[in-house]
């Protein structure tokens, strides 16, 4: 029988609870479980599930119940709610494959013809729908507004990339799945060039450049300058410059401080003109950004 002290390491990562079958993998019968629980060491929380004695109660402690009740994923308002899209929904919805089915009581339960285990990550040990599988089941439950919203938010803080986004939209498409529209809807609302960007701070600056009327640049650029390849994030060819944009991870070692002075040093021999934005340059002063950078592009113009 398994050391009591390795189920409880366990139910700790599992949010205080144990399945029948891990208990019975340990060596335990069902009378020696229904004995655990006569005496106050276990409790039965649903069919197959039980919490061990002195655990709080929580929300992610009931999502985590009915994952392991229905052998389910977290999903739709749930998953939103781990990935931090909302903070409001309590209610508790998970999906199964299909043609599986469950009955958990206080939790919704979808039967997905289209989960697939690339679908599937994990939330503070709870199994639940990516990032953008998420967004997409979102489109069927909530108005485009709102998706719209929770997906501005997840491309700003580099949980989804639009990319990724696309290509969940043309596989569950194929289906014919609901929600879809929604999502392809709202994708569509993102400025052009997005799905070439690698990261939420440059779909910001290619809304920036939207929102102020400036040409649009060429994202991702790849040029060779003294032998080397590069990759500029955002460059107006003609004019010779570029837009390279810096996340918060930015110039965290000397030897990358090294790196990149290097690489805008040969820029700047090649002729080519910088700029350079933070995070913070684009959330709080997005219009001096903007007319940093028209300034810029009008005085090399006239040149």
């Amino acid at each position: 029988m398994a050391n009591f002290i390795e189920l409880r390491a366990t139910a700790t990562r599992q949010h205080g609870l144990l399945t029948a079958e891990q208990l019975l993998k340990a060596g335990y019968t069902k009378r020696m479980v229904a004995s655990r629980v006569d005496e106050g060491v276990l409790r039965r929380r649903a069919k197959g599930v039980v919490q061990l004695a002195g655990t709080r109660e929580t929300w992610l402690q009931d999502v985590m119940i009915a994952v392991l009740a229905g052998d389910a994923t977290a999903s739709h308002r749930t998953a939103s709610r781990l990935w931090g899209f909302r903070t409001v929904d309590d209610e508790i919805e998970v999906s199964v494959r299909f043609p599986r089915s469950a009955s958990l009581a206080g939790a919704i339960v979808h039967r997905s013809r289209d989960l697939e285990p690339a679908d599937v990550t994990e939330v503070d040990g709870v199994a639940v729908t990516t990032p953008e599988r998420t967004i997409c089941d979102l489109g069927l439950i909530f108005p485009e507004h709102e998706v719209l919203r929770i997906l501005r938010h997840a491309v700003a803080t580099e949980l989804v990339s639009p990319r990724d986004l696309w290509m969940m939209r043309q596989r569950t498409s194929k289906q014919g799945r609901n929600g879809t529209g929604v999502l392809e809807r709202v994708l569509d609302a993102l400025p052009d060039g997005a799905d070439f960007t690698e990261s939420g701070l440059e779909v910001q600056f290619l809304e920036i450049c939207d929102r102020f009327s400036i040409v649009r640049p060429v994202p991702q650029l790849p040029v060779k300058v003294e032998g080397r390849n590069y990759r500029l994030d955002f460059a107006w060819i003609a004019e010779r410059v570029f837009v390279e944009i810096d996340g918060a991870a930015f110039h965290s070692t000397s030897q990358q401080i090294a790196a990149d002075g290097g690489r805008q040093n040969a820029l700047v021999r090649a002729g080519w003109t910088p700029l350079r934005f933070t995070a913070a340059d684009l959330s709080d002063r997005p219009s001096q950004c903007a007319k940093t950078l028209a300034d810029l592009l009008r005085f090399v113009q006239k040149k």
